[in-house]
Formats: structure tokens, sequence, C-alpha cells
């Protein structure tokens, strides 16, 4: 019988489609960790390298968009036009969500 770790709903080897919830970081961290006191329960030890790659990759994609974020903020704070700022952040943060952008 196979365990499923807290947090993971997909099948086997869908990397492209995993997201590593908060839970799983702190378990990778844990397992990772130089504190041997404070590890989590042995059947988190499943799938730990697939986990720990998506989880990295997870952190290139978040640090390459932060990267375009403060890019496109800095173009924004230097645009003269109103027009120019809300194109660069239509371009930087896409199209409004559904719903008609109501928060």
């Amino acid at each position: 019988m196979q365990v499923n770790p807290v947090g993971l709903t997909l099948g086997p080897m869908a990397t492209d489609e995993l997201h590593i919830d908060n839970d799983r970081l702190d378990q990778l961290m844990r397992w990772h960790g130089t504190d041997e006191t404070n590890l989590p329960p042995a059947h988190t030890l499943q799938n730990l390298s697939r986990d720990t790659i998506a989880a990295l990759g997870e952190l290139r994609e978040a640090r390459d968009t932060i990267g375009q974020l403060r890019a496109a903020m800095g173009r924004a704070f230097w645009a003269t036009e109103f027009r120019d700022v809300h194109a660069i952040l239509l371009e930087a943060l896409g199209p409004p969500p559904e719903g008609g952008g109501e928060a």
C-alpha cells in the first residue's frame, strides 16, 4: 500500500503539475535540515527527491516572476503617461481575473 504525502494531489511523476504546499515545504526543510530531533513522520520520506526538485523548480519560477515584476515596476515608475503605466502593468500581471476584477 502506498501512502500519499499530505498536500499532494497528483498522479505518479506528474512534476509539471506539482504544487508543493506549505506543510510539504515544512517537511522537506525538516528532512534536509541538520536538526534530527525534529524530523517529520517517516512516511513523508516517500517522493522526497521528486518533491524537493519540484520545490526548487517553484523557487526558480518565483525568482523569475519577481525579477519580471521588479523590472515592470521600474518601467512603470518612470513612465510619464498613465496609458504607459497601464500597458506595463497589464503586460506584467496579465489580464484581470474573471468576474469583472471584483476584489
